[in-house]
């Protein structure tokens, strides 16, 4: 006999497990409706100051919303169908959720929608991102260098997505290793422009006390900060968690609400 069950050490970690999978996905989901609602009531000083960020931070968060809704979806259904047969109890591992390992029960048409949708939600919000930065930085010069940065590495990121239709393991590795490292070079530049906005070309005006001005520059550097943590620590991991990226997307909305 074995000291210990020499089963558990084949068991997947707990931040693969269902509860830890439906706990994340609802935070997103409680991130993501009070960032519509914050939105919503704040439209009326928003619009008028950016109309173009406005309409893309509104896009961004209804195309989010959507998505975890989907993914709400598909995780209670999965739950419902496997309480309904022996041993009429939920298993342990999280829903694999496309495009991860088995596809199977998906049709063609099914899963290019949701690899659609994902690419469209990943392209909306790291847009809206890009956008805010030409606000902090509106000479044409520093538009276009942000634009030429930026701008490939976000559409490379989203067509990442899409490439995971495939059925070769290799082809759908190779191309979660550069939607990674595109995610998390586009939060490392967020993150360094935001600091260097705030502390060396624009100092006196960021960090204005009146109308919350410095506390909301907090916010939105200690959201930059996290966001990036996020993406460079999902880099080496081979279990691909699917509520990280949600996650992730969530952070940077509200990095750019804050923003």
């Amino acid at each position: 006999s074995f000291p210990y069950d020499p089963i558990l050490a084949h068991r997947p970690s707990y931040a693969r497990s269902l509860p830890i999978q439906i706990l994340l996905l609802g935070i997103t989901l409680t991130l993501t409706c009070v960032l519509i609602i914050h939105l919503i009531f704040t439209a009326q000083y928003h619009w008028p100051l950016a109309p173009v960020n406005y309409v893309l931070q509104m896009s961004a968060v209804t195309t989010l919303l959507i998505s975890c809704i989907a993914s709400m979806h598909v995780i209670l259904s999965s739950t419902i169908e496997q309480s309904l047969q022996w041993p009429y109890m939920l298993d342990y591992i999280a829903v694999d959720i496309p495009p991860l390992t088995d596809n199977t029960d998906w049709e063609m048409g099914e899963l290019a929608a949701w690899l659609l949708m994902n690419a469209t939600t990943s392209g909306l919000i790291q847009i809206t991102h890009i956008q805010f930065l030409t606000l902090l930085f509106p000479s044409s010069l520093e538009r276009r260098l942000i634009f030429s940065l930026l701008g490939p590495l976000a559409i490379v990121s989203s067509i990442m997505h899409v490439l995971r239709i495939h059925d070769n393991a290799n082809l759908v590795k190779i191309a979660s290793a550069i939607q990674n490292i595109c995610n998390a070079t586009l939060s490392l530049l967020f993150t360094g422009s935001l600091f260097l906005w705030g502390c060396l070309v624009n100092r006196r005006d960021a960090w204005r006390t009146d109308g919350g001005t410095a506390a909301f520059g907090v916010g939105a550097l200690t959201l930059a900060l996290v966001s990036t943590s996020l993406t460079f620590l999902y880099i080496p991991r081979r279990d691909q968690y699917t509520w990280m990226p949600s996650l992730m997307w969530a952070v940077i909305l509200w990095q750019s609400f804050l923003g």
